[in-house]
């Protein structure tokens, strides 16, 4: 008699990749491609949840993986490959609208593993009752966070050079897309995440405060210029993972993501000089 292999219902991490990347297209075809202004802004709306699902997915990356050191130095190449690949693309095709490549989502996802290597620091060092520790840890997590504003203050102090080099070999918190609030909400989904629903409800809170500091709360404002509140529709799909790796195609984002981008970038330049 053959063995019935269990379905668990609901999505597994390979196809909230796939919905995340699907959406990412949209979102980068309205940053990318509207020199003409007819990409409907719906476009960006579906693009707000794609952040969040991707941060999600790396908590799951990093409480799963066997080697969670090697996970760190993955990202950290990628932001790094990733980032000389901006500045190339940014030299040799340079749009006349003067819109350079930002998306720096690879640095954002590593310093969010780095933080959660220092959470479970923390975790033992409170298990420990070790003081020591404790402080070692507040340490840690404050020292980006300090680095990057003693950055922002000297910024025009310092060779340009300087600046350049050190960013792309240190991401820091307030210099990567979506800083603190993308980092805090990896620590958030990551501490909550043997409970799926105070998780989920964790991440709506924060996606409700994220509303709340925007101070207008006009529907122009909030559909048309303040619409980052609406990564709120991502919880829906992060309640509805299995636990369920799906489909092993471990290095398929890591292309993607950045091969989209240099595409549609590429393609507004010969657009724009033609």
């Amino acid at each position: 008699m053959e063995e019935k292999i269990e379905v668990k219902k609901g999505l597994t991490g390979f196809q909230i990749k796939i919905i995340a990347m699907i959406l990412m297209v949209f979102d980068h075809i309205h940053a990318y491609l509207n020199y003409s202004k007819n990409v409907p802004i719906q476009f960006r709306w579906v693009g707000r949840i794609v952040a969040p699902l991707f941060i999600f997915m790396t908590v799951e990356g990093y409480y799963y993986t066997r080697n969670k050191k090697k996970y760190m130095i993955r990202l950290y190449i990628a932001q790094l490959i990733m980032s000389i690949g901006n500045d190339l693309l940014d030299k040799f095709f340079p749009r006349p609208d003067s819109i350079i490549i930002m998306s720096s989502m690879f640095k954002t996802l590593f310093l969010i593993v780095i933080y959660l290597s220092i959470v479970d620091f923390l975790r033992g060092a409170f298990k420990d009752k070790n003081i020591s520790k404790v402080l070692l840890g507040i340490g840690f997590l404050a020292i980006p966070i300090l680095l990057s504003s003693v950055i922002m203050i000297s910024i025009s102090n310092l060779p340009f050079s300087f600046i350049r080099i050190f960013m792309l070999l240190i991401p820091m918190p307030l210099f990567t897309e979506g800083g603190i609030v993308f980092i805090a909400i990896g620590i958030v989904l990551y501490l909550f995440r043997d409970n799926k629903t105070k998780q989920v409800i964790s991440y709506i809170i924060m996606c409700i405060v994220i509303m709340l500091l925007s101070g207008d709360f006009s529907i122009q404002s909030l559909l048309y210029t303040n619409f980052q509140w609406m990564m709120i529709f991502a919880a829906p799909l992060m309640y509805l993972y299995n636990g369920e790796k799906g489909r092993g195609m471990k290095y398929l984002f890591y292309i993607f993501y950045p091969a989209h981008i240099y595409l549609f970038h590429m393609i507004s330049y010969y657009m724009l000089t033609r």
